[in-house]
């Protein structure tokens, strides 16, 4: 631990001063906006950045362009909020990656605590360019039951009183958010909701019921898992026995034509969905970008930092659709119909097919060829993550006052979704991002390798 607080803190000596943003105007003009609220599009959009923030929106003729502004031609192409990836689980490679797909921000919901927090530390103050980073630390885990005991920071907790006293210490080391387990009771679930809510904190993760969950003020839900068990319940079928988190037996049991109750429940909670759809999405979308993905496989900026397995497992194919799709896109088409939020995130661990960045653009094609519009999948890598994360008020939108993060591509995603992989520029907190990748790159804070990554 020592050894990890002295490399941040070298690294952060190293820092170069003055970094302050400047007052200086920035202009975005010609393009059409697309800004995350759920709109209709500006064309021939103006929008003004002062320093890091956005200082006006409108169309051509309408805002004033400041004397001596950094005007960027926009026309012919569109102007998006900078994407959200609210869910993955770090590792020292991935951070470089995300800024190249107009990934401005993420949210780890399950690190090594003190790592995470090293690691957030160094991109806020620049040692380290990549995705402004938001962080749960390590997730509320149940030790119950033949769980290793392991100290409390860790995240194992035994009772109630455990659950409260590790949110305690989350929010004391500054964590962002809560990420919780379905490992843990019912009793301690209600803790750990209760806690966070003295120190402001959402409340992120795996569930058992979402109706259970619901009553006690959850308002994010992680997989379908909590979705099937409480639409069993309310069908009165029996549970199957405890598996895999998005087990085939779980989504095969439901009744598709029975979801209306329980969604139009979740929908007045405002309970935000992140299914992790990775690995839902048509296989026709993957084999289709695959040439994309061997390429970047290839790429001499990449393979000089990411690990060989890495590389390896983004090209293997991924065979047949999972057992269950269906009944995932069905939730999601009418949960969207219903209007129920649904974030575009990754997930992802070691040797994983998952390409931080690059995962949230076929996440969003595939979420429209099983039937959710384009502007609701771009209001789930923006707008709506934003809001899960509770810093929609400066990020998720394109709106006056909010932070100045942009996507600009070629192309209209709202008539063909996969306009969004066509990066052009990318703007993060009014500056315009180098993302060409680094060969030499190396992470200035090793991860620990004792670290559980599940």
């Amino acid at each position: 631990m020592k050894a990890l607080l002295f490399s941040v803190l070298l690294a952060l000596f190293g820092a170069v001063s003055g970094s302050a943003q400047q007052d200086a105007f920035m202009v975005l003009e010609g393009g059409t906006l697309i800004d995350g609220r759920g709109g209709a599009p500006i064309e021939d959009a103006v929008v003004v950045v002062r320093g890091d923030r956005i200082w006006a929106v409108g169309r051509r003729g309408q805002v004033p362009i400041p004397a001596g502004a950094n005007v960027i031609r926009t026309a012919g192409r569109t102007i998006l909020p900078g994407l959200i990836d609210m869910h993955l689980h770090s590792y020292p490679w991935k951070l470089p990656m995300y800024l190249a797909y107009g990934v401005t921000t993420v949210g780890d919901i399950h690190a090594n605590t003190p790592w995470i927090i090293a690691q957030r530390a160094l991109l806020r103050s620049g040692v380290m360019q990549g995705p402004r980073l938001f962080v749960s630390g390590a997730r509320v885990i149940g030790g119950v039951g033949g769980a290793p005991e392991r100290p409390l920071g860790d995240g194992y907790v035994t009772d109630v009183e455990e659950a409260r006293q590790y949110v305690r210490y989350l929010a004391a080391i500054g964590v962002d958010m809560i990420k919780v387990d379905a490992t843990i009771t019912d009793e301690q679930l209600v803790a750990v909701i209760d806690e966070a809510k003295t120190f402001d904190l959402p409340v992120l993760g795996h569930l058992r019921d979402i109706d259970f969950a619901m009553t006690h003020g959850m308002k994010e839900m992680e997989h379908l898992a909590p979705f099937y068990r409480a639409q069993l319940v309310r069908e009165g079928k029996p549970l199957p026995a405890a598996g895999s988190e998005e087990g085939a037996e779980l989504a095969l049991g439901v009744d598709t034509t029975r979801f209306t109750p329980l969604i139009q429940r979740m929908v007045e909670q405002e309970v935000i969905v992140d299914i992790a759809l990775y690995g839902w999405i048509p296989r026709e979308v993957w084999r289709a970008a695959r040439p994309e993905i061997e390429a970047l496989a290839r790429d001499p900026g990449v393979v000089g930092f990411v690990p060989p397995g890495e590389l390896t497992a983004w090209t293997r194919d991924p065979g047949e659709p999972r057992v269950g799709t269906e009944v995932v896109a069905s939730f999601m088409r009418q949960y969207i119909e219903a209007g129920g939020k649904l974030l575009v995130s990754s997930d992802g661990t070691t040797n994983s097919p998952i390409v931080p960045g690059f995962a949230q653009h076929l996440i969003m094609q595939g979420m429209t060829v099983m039937g959710i519009p384009a502007m609701a999948t771009i209001q789930g890598s923006t707008l709506w993550p934003a809001e899960a994360l509770h810093i929609d008020d400066d990020y998720g939108s394109i709106e006056v006052g909010k932070v100045a993060d942009f996507l600009i591509v070629e192309g209209n995603p709202l008539s063909d979704i996969r306009a969004t992989r066509n990066v052009r520029m990318v703007i993060q907190g009014g500056k315009v991002m180098d993302t060409t990748f680094d060969p030499d790159w190396v992470n200035p804070v090793p991860r620990p390798t004792q670290f559980s990554p599940r």
